[in-house]
């Protein structure tokens, strides 16, 4: 039935009829379809009137004009999932999601098509790649609007835009380009709250909606202040935080999350937790932040975690929380329902399976013909978006000249993000682009940029250098850099040159020649078990005792791991396994554990302590 969203200036009618609205973000992307229905339900028993969902341009148009809606890209069928569970849908098909993943969503070929691209402005090289993009989007959504008889009833205009731009024609450009392909329903956007963030997020024809993290009353009074006519809308409550690696995590108390939910509640808020439950960053798809040292302006590298748990409603793999609990109390008194007992809902099945056996390996030396996706030679290291390439590892091999041997310091400039050094085969170090050498080891004209002490011998030698995108930043002035090597490679002050560089997106492991001896430590190598498990139940894949890596299970990449914590465990949806012979594969920087075993466990590892590893492994 066609429904219409009006908004007065304290509440909503949908389809004539008064309509509360309060919701939860899910993303159908970082959930595995088979888990939305009950997921969705959760949200439901909860007392939410509708879903909030991000769209990832990136995850849905990997390359221009090739477009992914399946499996857990299904956008359609996740919209339809919701509306046969009777929630409504808030639609954010934005061009730029933030998200903490991976380019904030934008995808990464528009750097390697446009080098000199305006992101999220009216360059016209970035609106024709936006125009394409929701020209195929609307097709799937379109449909779905409540015009039509489906969930969507608003639909958002960009994201936090007031915390990046100014250009107000590009905001309006963005809902003509929606309405040119079909999109009837009411626009909003969601920023800070603050007068900048609302004049340059907004415009007054959309409903505007503000992010925020307790605050709930400031939020809602600048929101008064700043548009009176319309009910305040809370986009984003931020009831947990998002897991950055390196990083301490805490879980954040219930007690104030609760209260200011009720508080937004008592004055009229329209609020949407962020997140209501958070899900995965499968795949090599986190993002990553550049933030500020404390009382510095030392800028350091922030990559997030696979897991997308964020201390939601619905932990990872969707069981509700004693937050949930804390929060459906207070809507349910709130809204005159009866009192209902904590912990009534069933929870996920787990499971373990102890000591899996690697007993296959296989060096990355030897199988770089299988992993290589693209070789090319240049004067200078080509970064990954020059290469056609938008995830994994990069591989810069170069000969360095015989003659006296001589001990010099080796730059990588403009590193982006993490490299392994290798000379003539033999490990040397590991380089981070958030070290910073001290000053009484650099001369003053040289830049402060990571280093390592390398001795040329007299022969020379091959020159490796490994190179791994830990995730694009998502948010802030930093948007838009590129990946592996993006300056030039020095012993001293000498550039080097002739490089061979390799494309190593780790997107597949076929035709990988396996053996059963182990290579030496700090030799990329990939490892292989199988083991047999209970189909459709969920587990942890523990990491401890190994080093730095990407895991996958059955041909599913489940993400990064890292020893430096906090996050130890990588969430295994049941659905991945079956009964016998389920196959696990490791690509480890570093080194394996001491048995080559690994487990699996039946709960999560977010927050163990942080662990320093230096840069000399």
């Amino acid at each position: 039935m066609k429904q219409i969203l009006e908004i007065g200036k304290d509440s909503l009618r949908l389809g004539g009829k008064p309509f509360f609205l309060v919701s939860g973000s899910l993303h159908y992307f970082r959930i595995l379809p088979y888990d939305w229905k009950r997921r969705l339900e959760l949200a439901k028993d909860f007392g939410l009137t509708a879903i909030q969902t991000y769209v990832p341009w990136n995850a849905h148009e990997p390359q221009p004009g090739e477009f992914d809606f399946s499996g857990r890209l299904d956008l359609a069928a996740y919209l339809e999932a919701a509306n046969n569970v009777g929630l409504k849908v808030l639609l954010r098909p934005s061009p730029y999601i933030c998200s903490e993943w991976d380019f904030g969503g934008l995808p990464w070929w528009l750097l390697r098509d446009h080098p000199r691209i305006a992101l999220r402005r009216t360059d016209p090289d970035f609106l024709a790649a936006l125009r394409s993009y929701y020209r195929r989007l609307c097709q799937e959504f379109v449909p779905y609007l409540s015009t039509n008889g489906g969930p969507i009833i608003m639909v958002a205009v960009e994201n936090e835009y007031g915390s990046y731009g100014n250009d107000r024609e590009y905001l309006q450009l963005n809902a003509e380009i929606l309405r040119e392909n079909g999109v009837d329903v009411p626009f909003y956007t969601a920023d800070g709250y603050s007068d900048r963030h609302l004049k340059y997020g907004n415009l007054p024809e959309f409903w505007a909606g503000v992010d925020y993290r307790i605050e709930s009353a400031d939020a809602i009074a600048a929101l008064r202040k700043y548009q009176p006519n319309r009910p305040p809308l809370l986009c984003e409550y931020w009831s947990g935080r998002a897991i950055h690696w390196e990083e301490e995590f805490h879980y954040r108390e219930i007690p104030p999350i609760a209260a200011a939910f009720r508080e937004a509640l008592d004055l009229g808020g329209m609020l949407n937790f962020y997140m209501f439950g958070g899900g995965t960053n499968f795949g090599l798809m986190n993002g990553a932040n550049i933030h500020t040292r404390p009382g510095t302006n030392d800028e350091y590298f922030n990559p997030i975690t696979t897991s997308y748990d964020v201390d939601a409603l619905l932990s990872e793999n969707g069981t509700p929380t004693a937050k949930y609990y804390a929060c459906r109390r207070e809507l349910d008194a709130f809204l005159g329902k009866p009192v209902r007992p904590d912990n009534d809902l069933p929870i996920p099945k787990t499971q373990s399976v102890p000591e899996i056996c690697l007993d296959s390996c296989a060096s990355m030396w030897e199988n770089l013909d299988a992993l290589t996706s693209r070789t090319e030679t240049a004067a200078r290291p080509l970064t990954m978006e020059e290469m056609g390439q938008g995830y994994g590892l990069i591989l810069y091999s170069a000969e360095l000249p015989s003659g006296k041997e001589i001990d010099e310091q080796l730059f990588l400039d403009g590193l982006h993000d993490r490299a392994m050094v290798y000379l003539n085969g033999q490990y040397l170090g590991t380089l981070y682009r958030n070290q910073k050498p001290s000053d009484d080891v650099i001369p003053a004209p040289l830049p402060r940029e990571p280093f390592l002490p390398i001795r040329v011998p007299s022969s020379g030698g091959r020159l490796d250098i490994l190179v791994e995108n830990m995730g694009r930043v998502c948010y802030g002035m930093h948007l838009g850099e590129e990946k592996g090597i993006t300056g030039p490679v020095r012993l001293g002050q000498n550039c080097l040159s002739h490089f061979t560089i390799r494309s190593l997106p780790m997107d597949r492991l076929s035709g990988i020649r396996w053996g059963k001896q182990l290579s030496a430590p700090n030799q990329p190598c990939i490892f292989r078990g199988s083991f047999d498990a209970q189909a459709g139940i969920d587990a942890w894949l523990h990491t401890e005792g190994w080093g730095k890596g990407i895991a996958w299970v059955n041909g599913f990449c489940l993400g990064r791991y890292w020893e430096t914590g906090p996050q130890m465990a990588l969430y295994l949806p049941g659905d991945l396994l079956r009964e016998k012979d389920n196959v696990l594969e490791v690509f480890e920087f570093h080194h394996p554990s001491k048995d080559l075993t690994i487990e699996l466990i039946d709960h999560p590892i977010l927050d163990a302590p942080i662990r320093s590893v230096g840069m000399d492994f």
